[in-house]
């Protein structure tokens, strides 16, 4: 037998099975850590940007002494700021090395003007004079509070601030210190902390995978040969010796492959017959059916079919339950197939409905031995009720040459036609 190509075959599904979720699970502890380790970062830029903002007013408190001013004295427009009597702009050597110190950027505003930064342009130029935004002028110079962002537009550049207000001796304020670092310096450090994480997971992950894929295609090549040497029973060659593969690991494996072996010798004698009723199953009446065909042409010989259902047979589930209506199943078989001794066979043909047989009858005389049937029929009752059961019956005689599906099309309709008539009868044509 040749091998048969799986569209979906069990050693994909186990790759899957294993692969998938130990992808996403390295996906999810990346993700996790990365996400911690952002929210850590974040966090100790927070903290570290305001302790810087107070070094960096200490620092100006510790130098220069009085209140925070500016005016335009030589009205080139760039305001003069002091503190006290000392002009604070202008000489920017102190903030510049207090920021190269702590790896930040300082600005110091007057109002919402930057008057002394470290912030410069692509050519050097520093943005003094330039404004802060209108939300932080309104969170911390109007509401006189501190604030920390964490995506805020700093002269051209996402990043992490913090801006502090200047207040006076009066409780004014007059401006504000703001200190900040681009969000792409605090991405750099967080890779430093996430490589190796990554590294540690893909190694993981690859090793796991390894030993998981190995194991998973063992397992799945024993369950091929399971798989192939139950198809060989299934065939009906049910001496053929158990592949030496299946019997390495006493496992399930092993034992399915015993029970198969059992169950293909006791399927062989089920496979043909109903369990419940122990009348011949649908599957042999199809195989009986096209064997009457084939010699109905072949030697001319005459059959007659009849499919028949058990009338009311859901009210006496309802009513009684369905272990009364498997009851009333078996009865009803056991007069069938007591009737049909000598004149064909019964088989269940699904459900309530039952197909007969009549082998060598004319339709008369298979009409007379089955209105014998109907009336063994009639004496079932159910147990302790006044509930007497009845059949239909749909007989039709099979022409020479027919095609079975219209004879059972044929047989179907006149049970139909029996049922609406008033059921309880045959209708014969």
């Amino acid at each position: 037998m040749a091998k048969k190509k799986f569209s979906n075959s069990l050693n994909s599904q186990m790759l899957r099975v294993t692969l998938i979720p130990l992808t996403l699970m390295a996906i999810i502890i990346v993700s996790v850590s990365v996400s911690g380790l952002y929210q850590l970062v974040a966090n100790k830029t927070k903290e570290e940007l305001i302790r810087d903002a107070q070094l960096a007013q200490y620092v100006l408190n510790s130098v220069y002494v009085g209140e925070y001013w500016a005016e335009d004295a030589d009205g080139d427009g760039e305001p003069e700021m002091y503190k006290g009597e000392q002009r604070i702009n202008g000489d920017d050597m102190m903030v510049d090395d207090l920021a190269n110190m702590l790896e930040i950027e300082i600005s110091v505003f007057y109002n919402d003007v930057r008057l002394i930064t470290t912030l410069k342009d692509s050519n050097g130029n520093r943005a003094t004079g330039t404004s802060a935004s209108v939300i932080v002028k309104k969170e911390v110079l109007e509401d006189g509070a501190s604030k920390f962002y964490s995506n805020v537009m700093v002269y051209d550049k996402k990043s992490y601030a913090y801006y502090m207000p200047l207040v006076s001796e009066a409780g004014k304020t007059e401006g504000m210190i703001a200190v900040s670092r681009s969000q792409e310096s605090v991405k750099q450090e967080l890779l430093q902390y996430i490589f190796p994480i990554c590294v540690t997971c893909g190694l993981t992950a690859f090793l796991m995978g390894y030993i998981m894929v190995y194991f998973n295609r063992k397992l799945a090549g024993r369950i091929r040969k399971m798989d192939k040497y139950m198809n060989t029973l299934a065939d009906g060659n049910f001496d053929v010796d158990m592949p030496r593969e299946l019997m390495l690991e006493d496992d399930e494996i092993k034992h399915l492959a015993n029970d198969g072996k059992r169950m293909a010798k006791a399927i062989q004698m089920l496979v043909d017959f109903d369990a419940l009723t122990e009348l011949n199953n649908r599957r042999y009446a199809d195989k009986k059916l096209e064997e009457i065909r084939i010699k109905s042409v072949e030697r001319g010989m005459k059959y007659c079919l009849c499919i028949s259902d058990i009338d009311f047979f859901k009210k006496v589930n309802d009513t009684f339950g369905h272990e009364m209506g498997d009851y009333v199943l078996k009865k009803v078989a056991e007069k069938l197939k007591a009737g049909m001794i000598g004149k064909g066979m019964a088989a269940r043909w699904g459900g309530e409905e039952f197909m007969l047989i009549f082998e060598n009858r004319e339709l008369d005389i298979a009409r007379r031995e089955l209105e014998i049937i109907m009336d063994e029929v009639r004496t079932i009752w159910v147990p302790d009720s006044d509930r007497q059961i009845t059949m239909s019956f749909g007989l039709t005689a099979l022409e020479p040459g027919e095609d079975i599906d219209d004879a059972l099309k044929r047989a179907d309709d006149n049970l139909y036609q029996a049922k609406e008539s008033g059921r309880n009868q045959i209708i014969c044509k």
